[in-house]
């Protein structure tokens, strides 16, 4: 087996196929599963199918063997919605749709025998985000789906809900969440009509209505309108942005749901429940009503005569945070309720009248919509990221974007079947096995170690340094070091470009099968520092209102907060350099030119900026006079501010115990006229890190540290083992120096490293499962000082003039100089990594096309394009 796949080995039980397919006839499974980040196994019940792109939501259509599938890879791709005989395994329709999904975005309404999908229009700069959103039909002869009611609201929509009957006027009621605007839509489908909107709490998600179309909750993944005396902070950068009630953390702390008279299009109520309330189920006949709670691993029972909370089951426990219950299928005779576990990769069995736990069903990767056929018979089980990341012109160039989402069809088991199928998910997800909870008090302390056994346990590392940069994959950088599992080939970035990597790498200890678990900045971030993220962020629901790489939006946090929470808590000393501390914006391309002149001039930077964080709470450990993300400010201007500090630290004889860093400049700006090469840009990240290294490892300090680098995501390139395969360092007198480690290690995989060392709790499921780094490190010291490099690479190199290009290169600068650069990943992420790989590797050198898969087969732009149209703007006024 490939040591890649140690980790997470994603297998389906049924036949995998390798022949060639057709449009008509479906893969049953992939020949080359993708890495699971998470080192979670995966082994799917039932009959599996995999799809090109997400999938983001699934329904049973008039017969057990009908489903419709919403799939999509990002708004300049479109949406597909497939019409399937899964039993036969063959697509009926394939209906291509310009909208972006909706989430959980797919509905077959019997009774009119239609398939309702919701969607948002491409936004961009033809098109605004006011009446971006729709509600379509795909009837049973119908060729395209049709506009049942347009110019809903903007950005982001959830999933449709639909009366089973007509109400007392004639009209057939579905309502629609609108999750940017905080309404709900509400849409007579016969006249195909919008009757109104009703206002409900802060970024609607999921809605169900009663039969006669009289009736509506709706949940709130930002909980209720704030009150006087609220602790709020703003959901994004706007002017009018929301104010969500948020924790001494910082964290968005209600969640709620609106009970709403569709007769009276008003609110009469609302209903306090956990954290982000992602899925609904109405028992009418019983008048009780599940909601799961996917940010604090819950379900709530609500009577639904009352509105009065009947009881809630958390089904994870305080150190296996991350389940995020997102999706519920509610059996016909009310007595099973089927949860997906988004974290879980599975969906738990209860017993609905006291929400015991049968059991769990394993799944695809990401769970996230469920779907029982009309004979009570089979489970459809949606998918979010399925098989994993694939592969670009051949297997040996994967990408993290090409996401294969999945869809498994699950006969309903008994208890023997289901007691199998638990086994398979508390092995695949490691809960076997005692947790490692921090030592008892009672127990004998063990001597100290560089890598404690447990938190608690005495550690020979006082001082952790963490060091966060953006998007490379492993072989960009690291592909040309022999002794590592490099692919030559794909090298942008190497030794020339970064001398202080390569060095660092070979000097202490090479980690070639270490994984960024983000797919984008907007999720990465919060990996890199919480060891788990949010459906908020993942799939994404903050359209319109933030991109939160940032510390911009508190609804995009894990309930289980950061890594410095947990290190106050246990009493711990933090300094924050640059991460969650807001954004700088960008100017033009003199201001860089101008500190890197000041720079080479010996100038003193620790004055020019003070900085306030959005996230309120981290400015009590913040360095406000380093900068927050912007490429306009060179990463060696940031290391000089960070080692001016330790000169602080060690006049004063005491460092943090923990020290974040932010270095963003390897993300770089095309190929922008007159702004630094992406070489270079990449260059200045590198000496700038090579510094920070030198002057702690000359420190006092140094004999008691440990120092972790790592990239946030990996989307900016391909590699030859998996899309998130990326550049990690670990860096300590006690590393083994000069191995290769090539344990299978991820984001949760140092923060778990820096939870034993410093004796903290596990932040979620993610850390506690995933491996520390003890093969990394060892107990014999070597206090060899490292000393940094000058990269041969000019740190000063600039991108051509335009006048001065032609054919391709002028189109790519071009191209480069209408994106945007102050948030990352607001450029659209192919098209700035062909204008980098034609920069770096030359216009001849084919920049490596995404493999065509049989149910799309159109260009895949990332999903962060999709981020980039739907980015914060003036926004519509909402209504209240």
């Amino acid at each position: 087996m490939h040591k890649q796949l140690l980790c997470g080995v994603m297998v389906f039980v049924a036949a995998v196929i390798g022949t060639a397919q057709s449009l008509d006839k479906p893969s049953r499974g992939v020949t080359d599963p993708g890495v699971v980040t998470t080192r979670q196994a995966i082994t799917p019940a039932g009959v599996p199918t995999v799809f090109d792109g997400r999938v983001y939501g699934v329904s049973f259509g008039e017969t057990p063997a009908e489903i419709f599938v919403l799939t999509a890879r990002g708004r300049s791709a479109g949406t597909h919605l497939l019409q399937m005989d899964w039993m036969a395994n063959r697509v009926v329709r394939r209906v291509p749709m310009p909208e972006g999904p909706g989430l959980q975005g797919v509905r077959y309404d019997a009774a009119s025998r239609q398939a309702l999908i919701t969607g948002t229009l491409p936004a961009g700069p033809a098109r605004t985000p006011k009446g971006a959103a729709r509600l379509l039909a795909l009837g049973a002869n119908e060729t395209a789906a049709r506009v049942v009611a347009d110019r809903l609201g903007g950005f982001l929509t959830g999933a449709p809900a639909v009366a089973a009957r007509p109400n007392a006027q004639g009209q057939r009621i579905v309502v629609v969440p609108l999750t940017y605007n905080n309404e709900l839509a509400v849409i007579d489908l016969i006249a195909g009509k919008l009757l109104g909107k009703v206002p409900t709490g802060i970024a609607p998600f999921a809605a169900v209505v009663n039969a006669t179309g009289t009736e509506a909750y709706v949940s709130n993944w930002g909980g209720r309108l704030p009150k006087a005396g609220d602790l709020t902070l703003p959901t994004g950068l706007e002017a009018n942005a929301d104010q969500v009630v948020v924790d001494r953390r910082g964290i968005a702390s209600t969640g709620t749901l609106t009970h709403i008279d569709l007769t009276m299009m008003k609110p009469t109520g609302t209903i306090a429940t956990g954290l982000h309330p992602n899925g609904l189920a109405w028992d009418e006949a019983a008048g009780r009503l599940y909601v799961a709670n996917s940010n604090s691993d819950s379900i709530t029972v609500i009577d639904a005569k009352t509105d009065r909370v009947l009881q809630t089951r958390v089904l994870s426990d305080a150190t296996t945070r991350g389940y995020a219950p997102n999706a519920l299928a509610l059996t016909s005779d009310g007595a099973t309720l089927y949860v997906a576990c988004g974290g879980l990769n599975a969906v738990a069995v209860l017993r609905a009248k006291d929400l015991s736990v049968s059991g769990y069903i394993p799944t695809g990767w990401v769970p996230s919509s469920l779907a029982l056929s009309p004979d009570g018979k089979h489970l459809a089980i949606g998918a979010l990221l399925g098989a994993g990341s694939g592969w670009r012109d051949e297997p040996a160039k994967r990408f993290v974007h090409s996401y294969r989402g999945s869809v498994n069809i699950v006969a309903l088991p008994d208890a023997a079947q289901l007691a199998s199928y638990t086994r398979a998910v508390m092995e695949n997800n490691h809960l076997t096995r005692p947790s490692l909870a921090p030592a008892a008090a009672n127990r004998a302390k063990p001597a100290p170690r560089a890598m404690p056994e447990r938190a608690g346990d005495p550690s020979l590392i006082e001082h952790v340094v963490y060091i966060i940069k953006e998007n490379r994959t492993y072989d960009q950088v690291f592909g040309d070091l022999r002794k590592g599992n490099g692919d030559p080939s794909l090298v942008m970035f190497g030794e020339d470009v970064t001398p202080n990597q390569h060095r660092l790498a070979d000097q202490f200890v090479l980690l070639d099968n270490f994984y960024a678990t983000g797919g984008n900045s907007g999720d990465g971030h919060q990996w890199v520092t919480q060891a788990n993220e949010t459906g908020y962020a993942l799939w994404p629901g903050y359209a319109g209102r933030s991109y939160p790489f940032d510390g911009t939006d508190p609804i995009a946090y894990s309930e289980g907060g950061f890594i410095w929470d947990a290190a106050l808590k246990m009493k711990k000393t933090v300094r924050v350099f640059g991460e969650y501390a807001g954004r700088m914006g960008e100017s033009d391309n003199q201001q860089r030119a101008r500190l890197f002149e000041r720079w080479r001039e010996g100038a003193d930077f620790t004055k020019d900026w003070n900085v306030t964080a959005p996230l309120k709470p981290l400015n009590e450990i913040l360095a406000r006079n380093f900068p927050p993300y912007t490429q306009a400010i060179p990463d060696v201007v940031r290391a000089q501010i960070f080692l001016a500090d330790l000169k602080k630290w060690e006049q004063a004889g005491a460092m943090p115990n923990l020290v974040l860093v932010q270095l963003p400049s390897n993300h770089t700006r095309g190929t922008t006229p007159g702004a630094n090469t992406p070489k270079a840009m990449v260059a200045d990240n590198d000496l700038a890190l090579g510094q920070i290294v030198a002057g702690l490892s000359k420190s006092p300090f140094w004999k008691k540290m440990a120092i972790f680098v790592v990239e946030d995501d990996a989307q900016n390139g391909v590699d030859h083992v998996d899309g998130h395969r990326t550049v990690a360092l670990a860096i300590s007198p006690y590393i083994r120096r000069g191995a290769v480690d090539s344990t299978f290690y991820a984001h949760q995989s140092m923060l778990k490293s820096i939870e034993l060392m410093l004796g903290l709790p596990t932040l979620s499921l993610f850390d506690l499962i995933a491996n520390d780094m003890r093969a990394s490190f060892t107990d014999a010291p070597d206090f060899t000082p490292y000393e940094a490099v000058q990269p041969r690479q000019s740190l000063f190199e600039l991108n051509p003039r335009l006048a001065s290009l032609t054919g391709q290169a002028r189109r790519d600068a071009l191209a480069s100089m209408r994106m945007r650069f102050d948030v990352p990943d607001a450029a659209p992420t192919e098209r700035l990594n062909a204008i980098v790989w034609r920069s770096v590797m030359g216009m001849n050198t084919p920049y490596p096309r995404v493999r065509q898969a049989v149910f799309a087969p159109l260009s895949i732009e990332s999903e962060d394009e999709e981020r980039e149209e739907a980015r914060p703007r003036k926004r519509q006024t909402k209504s209240r």
